[in-house]
């Protein structure tokens, strides 16, 4: 299994999805959103899952979740998030 890094942006990013959910949702689900966002980050550890984005980058992926799209690097050995931004 490889590692899953977060970029500082892509540490904001969650920070903000779960301050989001709280204030519109309560704690309950705003936990609940962020522990399935990092149970997705499991399973891309272990999966070469997402779409290539090379009009974005050579090596920059995107997966969508929920009302999210998680943008990520994949190598042998790691998987760096780079930024988890709003579908809208």
């Amino acid at each position: 299994m490889r590692t899953v890094k977060l970029t500082p942006k892509a540490s904001e990013d969650l920070e903000n999805i779960w301050h989001y959910g709280w204030l519109y949702f309560g704690e309950i689900q705003a936990d609940r959103y962020i522990n399935h966002l990092s149970e997705i980050f499991s399973i891309m550890s272990a999966n070469n899952i997402g779409t290539p984005r090379p009009e974005l980058g050579e090596y920059i992926y995107a997966l969508p979740f929920e009302r999210h799209i998680i943008y990520f690097i994949q190598s042998v050995t790691e998987v760096i998030v780079i930024r988890i931004l709003s579908q809208n």
